[in-house]
């Protein structure tokens, strides 16, 4: 059960940090209404780098 809580935190952890530098790039490109674009761009790329990496950790369990 430990491995379980450490390797999701570590997706986790992995998709804000995806997340973080896609919506700083993505709201350095888009200027005025466009940001929330950005965010939302930010968001999907979180939520897909938190899959893939419970998918290819997960592979492990």
């Amino acid at each position: 059960m430990g491995q379980r809580v450490v390797r999701a935190l570590g997706s986790l952890l992995l998709a804000v940090l995806v997340g973080f530098v896609v919506m700083v790039i993505a709201l350095k490109l888009f200027i005025g209404a466009l940001k929330v674009v950005g965010v939302l761009i930010a968001v999907a790329a979180m939520v897909a780098v938190y899959f893939i990496a419970e998918k290819a950790i997960g592979k492990g369990r």
